[in-house]
């Protein structure tokens, strides 16, 4: 069985890949990115629902595992958003193993700013 720790991210663009050219969507599987970037974040939007009126309680229930029903519903508009970004990465040969250690090297060269996450 695939998961995070055997599966590669181009292993899962592929299957991405493979789905749409099941589905017919697009041209040869691959779709338009612009609409693709689009439908991400109308995926996001349905992810932060689940998130838009929870308490600091809520909050720390989903953390420690006490809400699993609701870890589940966000896990399933996760994948969404995601199978949206692996096809774009896909089609637009971004490799995003080395964006996100670029990323990660710009936000460590940043100044440090103040942060409160219970505002």
């Amino acid at each position: 069985m695939m998961n995070d720790g055997n599966t590669t991210l181009d292993a899962l663009k592929e299957q991405v890949h493979q789905l749409c050219l099941r589905k017919g969507w697009g041209v040869e599987g691959v779709q338009n990115p612009q609409h693709v970037a689009m439908a991400m974040t109308v995926e996001m939007s349905e992810l932060l629902e689940h998130f838009q009126w929870l308490n600091p309680d809520d909050v720390d229930a989903l953390m420690a595992g006490r809400d699993p029903e609701r870890v589940a519903l966000i896990a399933e508009e996760f994948a969404d958003v995601m199978m949206y970004g692996l096809q774009l990465a896909r089609t637009l040969g971004i490799d995003i193993t080395g964006q996100v250690l670029r990323k990660i090297d710009i936000v460590d060269h940043r100044p440090p700013k103040s942060y409160n996450p219970r505002r």
